[in-house]
Parts: C-alpha cells; structure tokens; sequence
C-alpha cells in the first residue's frame, strides 16, 4: 500500500509557533520561555498535533489505496461493489468402494466426512452422489471443513479413513484420488485492493484480455499472473491449382487472420519449400490469399501444392495461470477457472475459452561468491544474507509469466548483500515466451542450488 498522504500538517514546532504568533497578537505582550502560558502553548500543541495526526489517518482511511482492514472493506464495497475474499477450504477428489456391485445404485449423502489415519483435519462431501448400479465405486468432490492453506498438499491416498460410516452401505475403503489444493487464506489489504482496480476490467462485454484476467483471479488469491491469449496454429494442408483464364496457375487458401509471412509453399509431398517471388507471389486481400504459380518456376506444372500457413484460431481464448508457488494452475484450479471464465455473464457467445498448462523452463543456480577481506561482516552474517538474496531471485524469477531467466538480477541481490565479486556458472540468460503472439508462455522453474563461498580477497 501507498505511504500515509498528510491532509494537515502534524509538526508541533510549527503548531506552537503559531499559537505563540496568535497569543501575542491578542495581548501585545512578548511571551517568554520562562512564562507559565508558554506550557499551556505546548500542551495546546500537543492535544492539537494529536488531533491532527486522527485526522490525517480518518482521511487516509478515505482512499482506497491508503484505507486498511474493515475501512478498506467498507471502500470496496461502496465504491466497487467487491468483496474481500475470505478463506477458502481446500478441495480434492474422493473416491469410495463398497464390496459387492448392486441391483441398485447407493446413496452417499452431502456432508459426509472423511479425514487421514490420524484424523488430524476434516474433509466432508460437497454434493449428495449415487453408486451407480452395477458399480462398485464412485468419485465425488470433498472440501476441508478448516478453511485456509492447511488442508492443501495431502497426496493421492493420504485422506482414507471414513468418519460417518452410516453414511455407506456396504462400504470397504476411501482414498482421495487427486492431491488437495485450492485452500487460500483470506486476502491481505495489498491483494484486496489490487483486485478492486481489475475489477474495473471486468465489465467489458467484447471479452478483452484484462477482464478474462480479472475473473480468473478471483477464484484463488494463491494465483499471482494470468495470461489470456488467442491462440495460433500452423496448418500443413494439400490445396488444388486452378489454371485461371489468363492461362497462368492459382491456388487459394481462405480464411481471416492468416500470417502471409508466415507462409511456406511446398510441391506436393516434398520437405524443400518453394521460394516466394521466383516460385510463386502471394496476395492476402478480404480474407482469401491467392497464391500465383510462377511459369517456370518449381512449382509450375503442379496440380496441388502443399501449404504451410500460421494463422489465429479467431474466437477461442487460452488461459494460462500461475500460482505462487511457480508451478501452473493444477487441475482443480484450472476446472474452477473454466468454470468462471465460462460464465454467460462474463464469456461473449463467440468466445471457446480453454485453461490450459504453461511451459516450463527448468534452470539450475550455480554461483560462487568472494568475500572483501576488510568488509567488516562476520561470516555468518554473509552467508546469512546471501541464502536470502538467492531465496528473493528465486521467488522473483517465478512470479511472473513469461519472465526471462535473468542472471543480473541475481548478481545484483548478491552484490547487494555485501560480497565482492560472484562468478555465476549457471543460469545463463535465457528469453521465455510471453505469450504475446499466440504462443504457449513459459514460466522457469529452477532445479538444482549451488552456492558456493570462494573465500577472502584483498580490494
């Protein structure tokens, strides 16, 4: 959040002095440093620099991005007619097995719990489920009955004990069968107010990239970047040769947002392109691209030809989501935001929106550091402040889609906590995929940690 704006001024000099001014106007008389009025000035100034200071804070209290806790509640509401999201349970996916497959299908109902061996949380069912007949087992959603980030992690056949065990007839065993994810802590002031500015996004009809960001966001304060793209793919496709009535030859691809650039134009069934200008010209007009064989050229007495072409899928709409742990949305995640996404008040009918999985680039960190022989610094300290300047790169480097694995940004944080000189084996610079041009983005990942000490060295 912003720092505090002052409205009035809290200097109690400045506050006496003017009290003093105004008290020797009135009187005509000098006041002294000895005089008794001079305490009463400073006491005066005092209650009135206190009165100033509540002041300044009731009107910070007034802006969204200086208010704090309930008062930042009461703005959001008022103004942007948004919620603070509060703490959400965790989620996985249980499945029950009954010994014997029946005639007819078994009930488990809403609300029945299940918990690990040593029943350490609570997890409950969020629906009423059948076991179909003939069936010997059934999946149905479960959610942590204590919201928050301590249901997240259990792995597939830690949450296996049923606790209502009425509650299913003929009943054998349980096991979650995907990992528990999605529990969040309520949002902080710093989330919450950053949600009511993307809020503003939300509203647009015509599905722009901001409000497709802003509704993906508000299924898990865990997710900390969303891209929203629309999609390209190459199309490898045989096409016929027409010969036209002035006798020359012409193909044509039809279709809107094609890559003329982007083209590649083979004979058919062979893997040695055909060379633009001396095979063959192209023109790209009202969403047709002709293509003109060339007489004489490579491709002149072809009756089909093979295109290569990069082209937008108009109307569809890939979401990727990154979580702040540096990994991509996991399956539940990535279903609750299709879900959201997909909603006829915030999807345009022509929109097919897809979540989908990032790329990951894996790094390694490998890096020696030197110490100043006269730089003062126990070698506790230096140490301690090197782990953490690596610790803030690695959490720096994965809190964005896209971010380019930067090995500067890591000299820099070493430098910064107090070393001579770092020799930086690994990483190497690397650019990552945005997304920017309908490409899969990426995301780094980093592997393996080595940090070395290379010792004391004279200036």
């Amino acid at each position: 959040m912003n720092s505090d704006y002052k409205f009035v001024s809290t200097d109690a000099s400045q506050i006496t002095a003017r009290l003093i001014a105004s008290y020797e106007s009135y009187t005509n008389h000098t006041m002294q440093p000895g005089d008794p009025e001079r305490l009463v000035a400073a006491w005066l100034a005092y209650a009135i620099m206190l009165e100033r200071i509540d002041q300044n804070y009731v009107g910070n209290q007034n802006i969204p991005s200086r208010a704090e806790g309930e008062n930042l509640d009461a703005l959001g509401k008022w103004i942007y007619s948004l919620e603070r999201r509060q703490a959400q349970p965790a989620k996985c996916t249980m499945r029950f097995h009954i010994s014997e497959a029946q005639q007819s299908a078994i009930s488990i109902a809403q609300g029945t719990r299940v918990s690990d061996m040593s029943q350490t949380l609570v997890w409950e069912t969020v629906e009423d489920t059948l076991i179909p007949a003939q069936s010997l087992y059934v999946d149905v959603d479960v959610r942590c009955q204590a919201p928050g980030t301590v249901g997240n992690g259990y792995a597939e056949g830690q949450i296996n004990t049923l606790i209502d065990v009425d509650n299913v007839l003929y009943y054998t065993s349980c096991e979650n069968i995907t990992e528990s994810d999605g529990g969040a802590e309520a949002e902080d002031d710093e989330t919450y107010f950053d949600m009511m500015r993307r809020s503003l996004d939300s509203y647009s009809t015509a599905g722009a990239e901001a409000s497709y960001i802003y509704w993906a966001k508000t299924v898990s304060e865990k997710i900390v970047d969303v891209k929203a793209i629309r999609p390209h793919q190459r199309a490898k496709t045989t096409i016929p040769v027409y010969t036209g009535s002035d006798g020359n030859k012409y193909a044509f691809v039809g279709g809107e947002y094609l890559y003329e650039d982007s083209l590649e134009v083979y004979a058919k069934g062979t893997e040695s392109p055909a060379v633009r200008g001396t095979d063959y010209t192209v023109d790209y007009t009202g969403a047709l691209l002709k293509i003109a064989l060339t007489p004489n050229g490579s491709v002149a007495t072809a009756n089909e030809i093979d295109v290569d072409i990069e082209q937008e899928l108009a109307g569809h709409v890939d979401i990727y989501a990154l979580m702040e742990d540096g990994t991509s949305a996991n399956e539940t995640i990535k279903s609750e935001i299709a879900e959201v996404c997909s909603d006829d008040y915030v999807r345009p009918m022509t929109d097919y929106v897809t979540v989908k999985d990032l790329d990951v680039v894996t790094y390694d960190i490998d890096v020696t550091y030197y110490l100043s022989s006269d730089s003062g610094l126990s070698l506790t300290d230096i140490q301690t402040a090197v782990n953490d300047a690596v610790e803030e790169y690695k959490v720096w480097q994965r809190s964005r889609i896209g971010r380019d694995i930067n090995p500067s940004r890591l000299e820099s944080l070493l430098m910064a906590a107090g070393v001579k000189r770092v020799v930086i084996k690994s990483p190497a610079f690397a650019q990552l995929r945005s997304g920017s041009v309908g490409d899969v983005p990426q995301i780094a990942s980093v592997r393996n940690v080595t940090v070395q000490n290379g010792g004391y060295e004279d200036e």
